[in-house]
C-alpha cells in the first residue's frame, strides 16, 4: 500500500523538476578566511592596497587569493554571483579616497589573480571618505552561462580576491562584513549527451 503512496509523489517531484530548475550553492567565503583578514587598520602616507583573502601572509602584496576547488561539478555550473560588503571608516584627520575591485580567476593563477593577465575585474565601487566618515563599499556581480568569465571556471576550481585601496594622508579602518559567492547548477545539465 505504501508503494502507492510513493509512486504518485515520485511522478509530482519529477514533474516539478524541469530544464530550468537550479540547485544554488550559497558560500560564505568570509568562513574560509582568517579573521585577522577580514578586519585591520591601516596607516595611508599617500597610498596603499590591502588584498584579501591572503594567500601569502602579507596582506599588502597581491596573490593568489583563495582558491575554491573543492566542490562538485564546477565546470558544469550555469551560473556564478558574488556579494562582498566592506565597513571602512576614516579614523584619521585627512580625507581619502577610497575604491575596491573583486576579481576572479582560473586555478592555476596561483601567483597574482590582480594583474590583469588570466584573471578578470567583475566589480569594482569607491568613493571619497571624509575625516570621522565611515561608508559600506558594496561589490556586487552576476554571470551566466555565455559569459566570457564563467570560462574561468573549471573543474580544477576558481580563485577569488579583492582588493581594497585608498589614497590621501590619514588613517582607516575597514571591515569585511560579507563575502559570498552562489554556484548555480541545472541538474539536467548533468545528463552526458549522447
Amino acid at each position: 500500500m505504501k508503494r502507492l503512496y510513493l509512486l504518485p509523489l515520485l511522478v509530482l517531484a519529477l514533474a516539478a523538476c524541469s530544464a530550468q530548475t537550479q540547485l544554488v550553492a550559497d558560500v560564505d567565503v568570509r568562513s574560509f578566511v582568517d579573521a585577522a583578514d577580514l578586519e585591520g587598520d591601516l596607516a595611508v602616507p599617500g597610498s596603499i592596497e590591502v588584498y584579501v583573502p591572503d594567500a601569502d601572509g602579507d596582506l599588502l602584496t597581491p596573490d593568489g587569493g583563495q582558491l575554491v576547488d573543492w566542490l562538485p561539478v564546477l565546470d558544469a555550473l550555469s551560473g556564478f554571483a558574488v556579494l562582498v560588503t566592506v565597513e571602512v571608516e576614516n579614523t584619521g584627520s585627512g580625507a581619502l579616497q577610497v575604491a575596491a575591485e573583486f576579481r576572479l580567476a582560473p586555478a592555476a593563477d596561483s601567483g597574482n589573480i590582480y594583474d590583469g593577465a588570466q584573471d578578470v575585474r567583475l566589480a569594482e565601487g569607491g568613493f571619497q571618505l571624509d575625516p570621522g566618515a565611515s561608508r559600506t563599499i558594496t561589490l556586487e556581480a552576476e554571470l551566466a552561462q555565455g559569459d566570457a568569465a564563467m570560462d574561468l571556471i573549471t573543474d580544477s576550481g576558481f580563485r577569488v580576491g579583492m582588493n581594497i585601496s585608498a589614497t590621501g594622508s590619514s588613517t582607516v579602518h575597514y571591515r569585511i562584513t560579507g563575502f559570498r559567492l552562489q554556484l548555480k547548477q541545472r541538474p539536467f545539465d548533468l545528463i552526458p549527451n549522447g
